[in-house]
């Protein structure tokens, strides 16, 4: 059983991550049991704080202060909750209050100052910024209001305009991301009245008042931004533009929008991926989590996944549906034994019983939801079961890879007949099952993947910011089918030339199984990493690789050439990308679309990659970024070494690559993509049903 501490550390990991719900319930079970405990009850404080329950957010704090009245802590956000309600001669108490206990508390200071400065008293304003940065010199929110306060009073130098601006624009992403829209906005607009002409801060301020729900301000926010002409404004001209379609089309939605008939889209993940929601780490989770989300908006949505037992949670409008899976994994450990699934062309996980139970388990669900659309990830022998115990519901099979090119014919042909539709991530997929079954091929559809834009795409206001060292990226699965190997004999090319130079990877360490890509496969190349299959040959050739590296460096706090970080949440790549001079992602096998490479584009990062699948969709060869042979370890080094010795290539290829992602590969776009998709099926099925009538009544 876990402790108070313990439950307390992870209330406040939710809390940090804005799930305010999760967060909520463990405060309250602690205080259940400890009705005075003061860091549950200023948690649950600052939340309710949040949700705008001031009342009680004071009754709180004025809870912990008649338990220890001399809580610093208590008396700071005291203020802070005075202040936001406008109370300000409490608030300034307050602060006072905190400080006499604690002289040296910088931000007391300077929120005492901003407190002073909302009364208009600006010297003493100026008085508490300067004791916070006498404390605390890099203190950026008291010199963001110190320069506020000398703009006020025409004692800002015009030259210091810009980088206050940038500054102020900063913060404002700071507070956005930590759920706190009101300082967002009030910094957007510092920002904005220090340098009119700041086109991001006008779209910052625009996506802040979306959130709000203030769209008419909003879209004059885009507008103001889509007037303004940067040096790299495409690109946020686009992303003006996008959200400036998005506003239109939820307004017309609104006006036009039948509220009983939404329809009803079940999605049913891959059994063998235990992916937990809202915070899958999978791709394929990902993908899922981020579409359905936006699809909630819209329709009725129920996520299947694996899990441990039986349970059912909703989220953001969600319901995700957790089947257990144990029994169908002990039948899978048993069939394994059997000779018969040894044939590569037809293997254990392409036949009918690999993970029955739990597709029937899902199915007889099905028929008392009265879904719409079953939109399937990868499996198509989950089809026909789908089908035939719904087969008034139109089933979608969505291809993330080639095994509707690989495996057996006869039985996919079989499967594919109950598919309405089939999606694919890219024009290379889709085209090899027009190619193979073109009985199916006026069912074959591309949608791209999407990325997240607010996590990923930079919309800071850089102020001479010059990346330091030679950083490469890669992020995956660090195995050989995604051509790590590769990249690490490359990276020997390339220290040679930039020694200082050094190479993150960042993804879970491990090769698929054999039978999943190596083992059912017709191309050469891919074929040939059937010796990393071999025993632990690709642990040991990580190990004895990367050993090789490290022995170089005599230092002990130089830092190390290759870093591997192993599997990290979404929410933090976006850092590793922003300190990333050259994206490198060398796959050697045919990759379906290339997720990690879509990231690197929206990230504004230039990329190189391998000729392989549908990357010359996503990389145009020398505009966004450079491809190269696959499995080809000096044509690899090549194209890194071209782009580190090219500041202005790069620059060049990261701006190309961002205004083509904004174009194709926002999750917005691609839910809009899929909705259509599923309203014309429906459609079709409501059109042939009139058409039954007619014919009937004649």
């Amino acid at each position: 059983m876990a402790t108070f501490s313990e439950v307390l550390q992870i209330a406040v990991q939710h809390h940090q991550a804005n799930r305010l719900v999760q967060a909520e319930q463990l405060y309250r079970q602690v205080l259940k049991q400890q009705p005075t405990q003061p860091d549950a009850l200023h948690g649950l404080s600052m939340l309710v704080q949040q949700k705008g329950e001031y009342k009680q957010a004071e009754r709180l704090l004025a809870l912990i202060l008649r338990v220890q009245p001399k809580s610093v802590k208590a008396w700071f956000s005291l203020g802070n909750l005075k202040q936001v309600q406008g109370q300000l001669p409490e608030a300034i108490q307050a602060y006072k209050k905190a400080l006499s206990l604690n002289p040296k508390l910088v931000s007391a200071y300077n929120n005492l100052g901003y407190t002073l400065q909302l009364q208009e008293k600006w010297s003493e304003a100026i008085a508490y910024y300067k004791k916070a940065l006498k404390l605390q010199p890099n203190c950026i929110e008291a010199d963001v209001n110190l320069a506020k306060a000398l703009q006020t009073l025409g004692k800002l130098p015009p030259e210091k305009h810009s980088r206050y601006a940038a500054i102020n624009n900063d913060l404002g992403l700071a507070q956005k991301k930590a759920g706190d829209l009101k300082n967002a906005i009030t910094y957007y607009r510092q920002a904005i009245a220090l340098q009119p002409d700041l086109a991001i801060a006008h779209y910052n301020l625009g996506a802040a008042l979306q959130s709000e729900g203030n769209l008419s301000e909003a879209v004059a926010c885009y507008q103001k931004a889509l007037s303004l002409n940067p040096d790299d404004g495409e690109i946020y001209k686009k992303l003006a533009q996008n959200q400036l379609h998005k506003i239109a089309q939820l307004q017309n939605k609104l006006k036009h929008q039948d509220p009983n008939k939404k329809l009803k889209v079940a999605f049913i993940c891959q059994p063998f991926v235990m992916t937990s929601f809202p915070n899958p780490v999978d791709s394929i989770g990902i993908l899922t989590y981020e579409l359905v989300r936006l699809l909630a908006k819209d329709c009725e949505v129920i996520v299947y996944t694996p899990g441990d037992k039986f349970q059912s949670k909703v989220h953001e409008g969600v319901t995700y549906k957790y089947i257990p899976i144990k029994t169908d994994k002990s039948l899978l450990q048993h069939l394994e034994k059997f000779p018969v699934f040894n044939n590569p062309k037809q293997p254990l996980f392409a036949s009918r019983w690999y993970y029955l139970g739990f597709i029937l388990q899902v199915a007889n669900d099905l028929r008392k939801q009265e879904c719409d659309v079953v939109h399937i990830h990868n499996l198509s022998q989950f089809v026909p079961v789908i089908k035939s115990l719904n087969p008034r519901t139109k089933t979608v099979l969505h291809m993330h890879c080639e095994w509707l090119n690989q495996l057996n014919y006869k039985a996919l042909a079989g499967r594919l007949r109950h598919a309405d539709l089939i999606i694919s991530p890219s024009e290379y997929i889709s085209e090899q099952v027009r190619q193979r079954f073109p009985q199916f091929a006026s069912r074959c559809q591309t949608v791209y993947n999407g990325v997240n834009f607010e996590r990923f795409i930079d919309t800071s206001a850089k102020q001479n910011y010059q990346k330091q060292g030679k950083n490469l990226l890669f992020v995956g699965r660090v195995c050989p089918e995604k051509g790590s190997h590769t990249l690490l004999e490359a990276f020997k090319q390339v220290q040679a030339e930039y020694p200082e130079a050094q190479l993150t990877m960042v993804g879970p360490i491990g090769v698929i199984p054999y039978e999943y890509l190596v083992g059912i496969t017709d191309d050469p190349v891919v074929a040939e990493l059937a010796t990393f299959h071999q025993d632990n040959s690709w642990i040991t050739y990580l190990k004895n690789t990367i050993a090789q590296f490290t022995g170089k460096e005599n230092q002990p706090k130089t830092p190390k050439p290759v870093n591997l970080t192993g599997p990290l949440p979404p929410s933090q790549l976006a850092n590793y990308f922003r300190q990333a001079d050259i994206f490198i992602f060398p796959s050697i096998c045919q990759e379906a679309f290339g997720m990690p490479i879509a990231e690197a584009m929206v990230a504004g990062v230039p990329v190189v990659a391998t000729q392989a699948g549908a990357f010359p969709e996503l990389v145009e060869d020398g505009k966004t970024g450079i491809l190269v042979k696959r499995s080809d370890a000096d044509a690899l080094a090549e194209g890194i070494i071209q782009l580190l010795g090219d500041e202005q290539q790069r620059q060049s290829m990261a701006r190309a690559g961002c205004e083509k992602a904004v174009d194709l590969f926002s999750f917005e776009k691609i839910a809009d993509d899929l909705l259509y998709q599923y309203e014309n099926l429906c459609n079709q099925e409501t059109t042939a049903t009139k058409l039954e009538l007619s014919t009937a009544k004649t």
